[in-house]
């Protein structure tokens, strides 16, 4: 055997891919591992909605059933029913400290859709023994991937999903089949991605009773995957089909855009993904797989072309769906039917249908060319690179660190004060990070609660939404946030520096109203000019210069 063959046969040996795939995470992870708590972790649609996955007192405490809650973290008064008792099993997870379970839950999705991808691509798209390392490689660069954290195997699982219909589809591996659809149920957000599945799925079974190729275990992979969400995701459909609670969803207006607007909605969505499903297809994969595509069409090899060409109209159709939806004369057609359910997130498929055409096109590349292998190495560490920095460098180099958002020292401080039983008002800063210091507050992040609450909540801000119409569209429009506004420091919460530069702000929050809801404490990050005219008594306590947060606390007399 030649030295080139005998390296080959290593590389591709399954000691030496189990060995880097250990590497790989490590790597990938080592931030946790090496800063812990000084990492940054994400913030925007993760840590501030912490609250929302039922985080109190430094860990996951809501309870399964919502008979069972007894207890109001945030939203006083408010049906048990809203309080977070959907059946996932990231919910597990996070009963341990919430470092640990986020860092583990990141880990553990990622091993998951790392086993789906890696099957789907050597056994459906390659279709070979061969080719491990790179098949190993291209499995990692999607699976560092920098996934939305709360949606768990949502993205990441969609090739494990895929496959598993697949199998149903050709009646083989049924059992393991229908365990991987459970469990990507159970370890999904349904009304982030689950309602598009269930489109798909009801379109293909449709499409195979035509073609006459339908059998009785895609209908019961569908039906699996249907009662799957339902019960895991109980409360909502509860309230939905049979308590009809009215909740904020019904009122919500999303604010639309002119029709040129709409257009660069759709170019920049093409070009790069949207945040809540990053697909880092910019600077490598859109123009490696456009080059290849040329090249593919040039010299008119129609198998491929067949394959890749419906995979491009996809990617281009997403985008101008998701830029005609905020398109003002849609957006109001949407508006006035109350849907509450968001149709443009059709862009969660993004990340999956530039992989497997970045994945088919190197594929192709390796078979015509002879330096076909060292190219697509290249390519894909290249691509993994980008992917460990938007992932790994950030979360060694960016700030706030999950310490210092969490605060955790100033907070225990702060309750030798006031106690932990006393319901507080965070003003200036997310009340997640009150509540994951075991306060329970009047507000939070909470994107589905009773409409009565928000018509309650507005009572309390109108004053500060009167001052400021961006504020007051914010509230009325989003809803989301539950926050008591103040019209100088706005909505920006993550930048403390650039707060700390408001030397006073004056509060015209509504007291009365913060006292029907049992507020006894206001925590402020801004000092409250006006705090002895509307009787606010400031409440001294141990500070530090190390403080992330310039907390002001003032009892409401």
């Amino acid at each position: 055997m030649k030295y080139d063959d005998r390296a080959a046969a290593f590389l591709n040996s399954s000691k030496f891919l189990i060995i880097l795939t250990f590497i790989l995470f490590l790597i990938y992870f080592s931030p946790y591992l090496i800063l812990g708590k000084n990492a940054y972790i994400l913030i925007h649609d993760n840590l501030n909605q912490m609250n929302m996955l039922g985080i109190f007192n430094g860990k996951m405490s809501a309870e399964i059933f919502p008979e069972n809650v007894n207890e109001h973290f945030t939203l006083p008064g408010t049906d048990a029913i809203f309080h977070l008792a959907h059946l996932k099993l990231d919910k597990l997870i996070l009963k341990w400290d919430y470092f640990t379970g986020f860092v583990f839950n990141e880990f553990l999705y990622r091993i998951i859709a790392l086993i789906g991808i890696y099957i789907l691509l050597k056994k459906i798209l390659f279709k070979t023994k061969q080719l491990s390392l790179i098949t190993l490689l291209l499995t990692f660069s999607y699976i560092s991937l920098p996934f939305w954290p709360p949606g768990n195997l949502s993205v990441a699982g969609l090739p494990l999903l895929f496959y598993a219909f697949i199998n149903l589809k050709s009646k083989r591996r049924l059992w393991l089949s229908y365990l991987f659809i459970t469990l990507y149920a159970f370890y999904s957000n349904f009304f982030f991605i689950g309602v598009f599945n269930l489109m798909i799925l009801i379109i293909s079974v449709i499409y195979l009773i035509m073609k006459k190729e339908i059998n009785s275990h895609v209908i019961i992979g569908f039906l699996i995957y249907l009662i799957s969400s339902i019960i895991s995701h109980f409360p909502l459909f509860l309230n939905e089909f049979i308590y009809h609670i009215p909740t904020n969803r019904a009122v919500q207006e999303i604010e639309g855009c002119g029709l040129f607007s709409s257009i660069k909605r759709m170019i920049y969505d093409f070009l790069w993904s949207h945040k809540l499903s990053h697909s880092l297809h910019s600077p490598l994969i859109l123009p490696s797989s456009l080059i290849i595509s040329f090249l593919i069409w040039k010299k008119k090899d129609k198998p491929i072309i067949k394959i890749i060409f419906p995979i491009w109209i996809g990617l281009i159709i997403i985008p101008i769906l998701y830029g005609l939806f905020y398109w003002q004369p849609i957006m109001n057609l949407y508006n006035s039917l109350n849907l509450g359910f968001r149709f443009d997130r059709l862009y969660v498929f993004i990340p999956l249908l530039w992989f497997s055409l970045w994945s088919i096109l190197l594929l192709w590349v390796i078979k015509n060319y002879k330096l076909g292998k060292h190219i697509t190495l290249l390519l894909i560490l290249s691509q993994l690179c980008l992917n460990f920095y938007f992932y790994t460098f950030r979360a060694y180099s960016q700030h706030p660190t999950f310490n210092e958002f969490t605060s955790n020292a100033q907070f225990e401080n702060i309750t030798k004060v006031i106690g932990k039983n006393p319901i507080v008002g965070c003003i200036g800063f997310f009340p997640a990070v009150a509540n994951y210091n075991g306060l329970k507050t009047v507000g939070s992040f909470s994107s589905y609660y009773p409409l009565e609450f928000k018509d309650q909540f507005r009572k309390i801000i109108a004053p500060e939404l009167q001052n400021n119409e961006e504020l007051k569209q914010y509230f009325e429009n989003k809803g989301s946030a539950l926050f008591l506004f103040d019209d100088e420091i706005g909505t920006d919460y993550k930048d403390q520096e650039k707060i700390r530069l408001i030397d006073s702000i004056k509060c015209d929050l509504n007291l009365n109203e913060l006292k029907k809801n049992n507020v006894k404490y206001l925590l402020t990050t801004v000092q409250i000019s006006n705090a002895y005219i509307i009787q606010l008594k400031e409440i001294p306590y141990q500070r530090s210069k190390k403080d992330y947060y310039n907390i002001f606390i003032y009892e409401i007399e």
